[in-house]
């Protein structure tokens, strides 16, 4: 069952009509009764309906006032998607005023083409407010209807009490039958005189379920609904996100492995697989991971496709989605997929799947159903238009990211209902826990407001605690983060401006430590409503440690592609501990971009995504014996990521606490800062020193939030400093981190 859906529309009201409605031959579908309804504080002559529905004539369909500053308009159309608005009309002695507005009590909405250039769009519907349509879904009405009202968990017991409505397709003459099925168990449900259907369930699972609704009635027309619930207290602010690029992780079925023919090893498939990723489970929970970000497993496009460097590529990275109902061969089965998932569950591991629903690839069976509007003109991202500007950010809605990657129009309501509804089947059929939303400000506002009341609709039923996180990928700066997160869009984004300052501050040494950590620990002054991930490295930048030992992550100085080696020296190995020790003491969703807990070399995309098992066989099974058989500079960093992810899971202070300032070196020496994370009882000292020399530093305790008295070890090195009643002396060894915790002698 779906909810219905609003598609926004920029302006005071479009005249367009779906472009992907299309003339048939086949039997008319039936007409289903809907019902709308205005309220209104002013005291218009007539309240008005124009949409897809009438040509945008808003005389042709009046609204009737039922109450004072309450008017409704009962109409009979097919099932389908309608962008519309209402029309406040007042006389006057000759013509009148109209004000058009969107549907305040619609949750969705569509936008005509433009507004994800707009950093200061809002939605209002404030009657004569510009603001996009809101967005009619008409369900189809031969079948029946399920909507949860309600759902009562108690943890402790590990029962569920479900409320619903339900009603029977439009032409069956009997009551619904209802059952809810979670495993092996099912119970029937029973109508009480509320009005309501209610159904108890016991004995669910320590972990996450998944309960099914099934209604059937008389005409065996059947409509089903998903409650998917966890019973343990994870937060997505103690989270530690690992990104998997599934073909690059690990190879466990060498058999399945093939190639697309590219020109280069690095372009093409490595051979890593579901199988080899759910293998490696043991070592990514004993790393301290909780959240599996999985790049997106959705069938990509066969042959080699011209790109960068004079190179052709596959799709292995999942960017190329050349069928949305299929998963990728090269990684496996469905049923492979299903079975990571379950594993990682099994771990209590949340899972986030990349979902990409700015284009497809030229291949997709979907452009020969849709009509060639439901694409955008061609113009490349990284070409300039005519005033000289890259498109990339001239026409972000439109351009495209390759010629063999149209851009779909989600200004056109078919295109946005079915490109977000497929992302919702996705969510449902594999047990998702969320979604990152790659290239999220190259597509219109309506996406994340519709992809997040979708979510809500049919996901995160009220009173289960079901926490779905949407995250975004915006490679912009934050007033364009900002510009997609909000309780009606995305909960968050990835945020690049503090990547490029700790880039600054733990590789060239550009900015002052103190600097980048009052950029991190004012995330929420930054974002405010944003839950947002922080990290060192991503698919599309280069690997910090190359870039660390080489100042550059050029892959093709020359025109063709060069791949890192493994650097030589500590000092890479050291400021990537260093920067690990500064993120992980900081607030946000600290992301680890597979290999980067242990320093995986690597040039720009596509040389970032070196197969992980050319340096560490990840299925070996736990951190320690993966470090045994690595260098001394990459297990060192592993074993010190994997104490760091401890340390922020016993700590809360850690993520969610209160940054002092504890020490500061002087002008001449801006290398040195420290820094307390306090939050109640619970207090943490993070010391970060870019010297070349070993210093010593003193200072006292209480003013930051830190005991006194106790003995303060390194969670890096296992070292113990003693505190000298108020008072703390600290040895800091050349290029070094040190996350102090005060315990009880």
């Amino acid at each position: 069952m779906r909810a219905a859906v609003l598609l926004l529309v920029l302006g005071c009201g479009s005249k367009d009509t779906a472009p992907g409605d299309k003339d048939t031959a086949e039997t008319t579908p039936a007409r289903c009764p809907t019902t709308l309804s205005y309220r209104t504080d002013g005291d218009p002559d007539e309240v008005q309906l124009a949409g897809s529905f009438n040509d945008w004539t808003p005389q042709a369909t009046p609204l009737t006032q039922a109450l004072p500053g309450m008017w409704v308009v009962s109409l009979d159309l097919e099932p389908g998607v309608y962008p519309y608005k209402f029309v406040e009309f007042t006389a006057w002695s000759h013509g009148g005023a109209e004000l058009w507005t969107c549907d305040a009590l619609n949750p969705l909405i569509h936008c005509e083409e433009g507004t994800a250039a707009d950093l200061g769009w809002v939605q209002d519907c404030g009657a004569g407010s510009e603001s996009c349509n809101s967005l009619l879904v008409v369900e189809d009405c031969s079948k029946p209807r399920i909507d949860v009202v309600e759902v009562e968990v108690d943890r402790d017991a590990r029962t569920v009490d479900i409320s619903l409505t339900a009603a029977p397709s439009l032409d069956s003459t009997d009551d619904l039958q209802i059952e809810a099925t979670i495993g092996q168990k099912s119970q029937t449900a029973v109508a009480r005189g509320d009005g309501m259907f209610h159904v108890k369930l016991s004995g669910l699972d320590a972990g996450r379920s998944t309960i099914e609704i099934r209604a059937v009635d008389s005409s065996q027309q059947e409509a089903t609904q998903t409650i998917p619930l966890w019973m343990d207290d994870f937060s997505w602010d103690q989270a530690v996100l690992y990104h998997a690029m599934i073909d690059r992780v690990a190879n466990l079925k060498t058999k399945k492995d093939s190639l697309e023919g590219t020109s280069h090893p690095i372009t093409d498939y490595a051979g890593g697989d579901f199988a080899g990723l759910q293998a490696a489970l043991p070592y990514l929970e004993d790393l301290g991971v909780n959240a599996l970000w999985l790049s997106n497993p959705q069938a990509g496009p066969t042959g080699a496709w011209a790109g960068d460097c004079n190179a052709t590529y596959a799709g292995y990275h999942g960017f190329w989605p050349a069928d949305w109902d299929k998963v990728d061969p090269h990684l496996g089965s469905k049923a492979d997929l299903k079975s990571l998932i379950q594993a990682a569950h099994n771990r209590g591991m949340r899972v986030v799947m990349d979902w990409v629903g700015n284009h497809v690839h030229q291949d997709h069976p979907v452009l020969s159903d849709w009509p060639v509007e439901a694409t955008h003109e061609e113009a490349i991202c990284n070409q300039t238009g005519p005033d000289g500007a890259l498109n990339w950010d001239r026409i972000p809605e439109s351009c495209w990211f390759a010629p063999y990657l149209p851009d779909l129009d989600q200004a056109q309501p078919e295109v946005l209902d079915q490109s977000i509804e497929k992302a919702l089947e996705w969510a449902r059929e594999y047990e998702l826990d969320g979604l990152r939303v790659d290239a999220a400000k190259h597509m219109p506002h309506s996406v994340s407001w519709n992809l997040s009341s979708q979510v809500e609709a049919q996901l995160q039923h009220r009173g289960t605690g079901f926490d779905f996180y949407l995250v975004g990928e915006t490679f912009d700066g934050a007033d364009a983060i900002n510009a997609f997160v909000g309780p009606e869009q995305l909960d968050g984004q990835f945020d690049f401006p503090l990547y490029w300052q700790l880039r600054e501050a733990f590789i060239t040494d550009s900015a002052s430590l103190r600097d980048v950590v009052s950029t991190a620990s004012a995330m929420h002054e930054r974002y405010p409503e944003g839950r947002m991930s922080t990290f060192l490295g991503n698919l599309d930048v280069g690997r910090f440690v190359t870039t660390a030992a080489e100042w550059t992550q050029d892959v093709c100085p020359d025109g063709e592609i060069r791949q890192a080696d493994v650097p030589a020296g500590d000092d890479p190995y050291d400021r990537l501990l260093m920067a690990w020790t500064f993120l992980f003491s900081q607030p946000g969703i600290p992301l680890i971009y597979y290999g980067d807990e242990l320093g995986l070399p690597g040039y720009g995309d596509p040389d970032n995504r070196q197969p992980l098992w050319w340096m560490a066989d990840v299925m070996a099974g736990d951190v320690q014996t993966v470090a045994s058989t690595l260098q001394p500079g990459p297990a060192r960093v592993l074993r010190g990521v994997q104490a760091l992810t401890r340390a922020r899971r016993e700590h809360p202070a850690l993520a969610t606490g209160t940054t002092s300032e504890w020490w500061a070196a002087p002008a001449e020496h801006p290398s040195l800062y420290a820094y307390s994370r306090t939050q109640g009882d619970d207090a943490a000292l993070i010391i970060l020193s870019r010297w070349t020399d070993e210093v010593s530093i003193t200072n006292t305790l209480s003013f930051a939030g830190l005991p006194q008295g106790v003995t303060y070890e390194d969670v890096l090195t296992g070292e113990a400093f003693v505190a000298n009643g108020d008072e703390l002396t600290v040895t800091m060894l050349p290029m070094s981190a040190r996350l102090l915790l005060p315990r009880a002698d």
